[in-house]
């Protein structure tokens, strides 16, 4: 079962040796440490799962659709011309490892980094609005790890197991602005309020909006060991 954030972070490093070297080199020099497949923040006294992996041909078009036109044309060709990828490995809590999170991937962009993905949703950004997510409100940190994408019957999120929550999915017969709308106010009300949620309850953006009624589903679009899978299900959302 999937209990990690991966991150993804193709960058210029000709091989591992070159990615300890830009480790050793930084500085102030000694401050971090790359040895075996961990990552060490030797001042800090801190560490993670690095695998450190050859160049992807694929990954330029992947980035290019996880982006969603939010990374530049010049950064979409600077990740065609990597070397190499660098995964991070994070506990899936995105909330308390919000300060971790801007640590690491804050060296891996002084590592020389072009962009980062999240692996474990399918989103990714540049540099500028990763760090400006982070570093803002509660909503901003979920539109960091979090995509909305369609299917067949449903429009679906992606990315609430880093909060620990269900996902949602809305029916493909709803307008998509307005499905889009729904499930991301859905998503952070579950994120913001904490509600006790169970099948059969309603939901509703305000007093004379419509009412949508919940019903949980195992998360059967992905295998349980896919970095995509939500042990925690789906609410699916159906007019009331």
């Amino acid at each position: 079962m999937s209990t990690e954030l991966l991150l993804c972070i193709p960058g210029p490093w000709k091989d591992r040796s070159d990615f300890l070297q830009s480790v050793v080199r930084l500085e102030p020099m000694g401050q971090f440490m790359f040895v075996g497949g961990v990552l060490a923040d030797v001042a800090g006294k801190d560490h993670l799962s690095v695998d450190f992996a050859p160049a992807d041909p694929h990954i330029g078009k992947a980035f290019e659709i996880a982006a969603q036109g939010r990374i530049s044309h010049s950064t979409l060709a600077e990740i065609e011309q990597h070397q190499a990828v660098v995964y991070l490995s994070f506990p899936i809590d995105i909330q308390a490892g919000r300060t971790r999170l801007i640590k690491f991937t804050k060296l891996l962009k002084r590592l020389g980094g072009y962009a980062i993905k999240v692996e474990s949703a399918g989103i990714a950004h540049s540099w500028d609005r990763w760090f400006e997510l982070l570093d803002g409100s509660l909503f901003d940190l979920y539109c960091s790890a979090v995509v909305l994408i369609g299917g067949k019957e449903h429009y679906y999120s992606c990315g609430m197991h880093h909060f620990g929550l269900p996902e949602c999915a809305v029916p493909t017969t709803v307008d998509l602005g307005e499905a889009a709308d729904l499930m991301n106010q859905f998503n952070f009300w579950q994120i913001a309020e904490k509600p006790a949620v169970s099948a059969g309850h309603t939901f509703s953006l305000s007093n004379d909006a419509p009412r949508w009624r919940l019903a949980w589903e195992r998360d059967d679009r992905h295998e349980t060991d896919d970095p995509f899978y939500n042990p925690n299900g789906v609410w699916i959302l159906n007019a009331a």
